[in-house]
């Protein structure tokens, strides 16, 4: 078996030969995974890392996420997105905390002052 966090290891980029790795593994979840870590759809906040999905923003830590499919205990492919981008270094850093409709613009933070 291929083993695609040796691969990505190796090749340190999402190429051809990292992206077929995780296809291999994980099937449908893994080329989703490389996907929006190509598209830079991974952003780390201060609080959570969000993964922009097909229908929405998901919240991800550590192995929680926020989709439905975690609900049915089945495993996404958001927190596999997470997990490749944290090892590349690839995703926008957001000096916020994150809010699922927006940011909240009264938090004291926002405005350069302290809570």
């Amino acid at each position: 078996m291929i083993h695609p966090w040796q691969v990505l290891k190796t090749e340190r980029s999402l190429n051809e030969t990292v992206r077929q790795a995780f296809v291999h593994a994980y099937g449908k979840r893994g080329s989703d995974a490389v996907d929006a870590v190509r598209d830079r759809r991974v952003k780390k906040y201060r609080d959570y890392f969000v993964v922009v999905g097909n229908s929405g923003e998901y919240y991800v830590e550590g192995d929680f996420c926020s989709c439905e499919a975690r609900l049915y205990g089945k495993s996404c492919w958001h927190t596999l997105a997470v997990r490749i981008a944290q090892e590349l270094g690839e995703y926008e850093t957001y000096d916020l905390w994150y809010y699922k409709d927006g940011v909240d613009e009264e938090e004291p933070e926002y405005e350069g002052g302290q809570p």
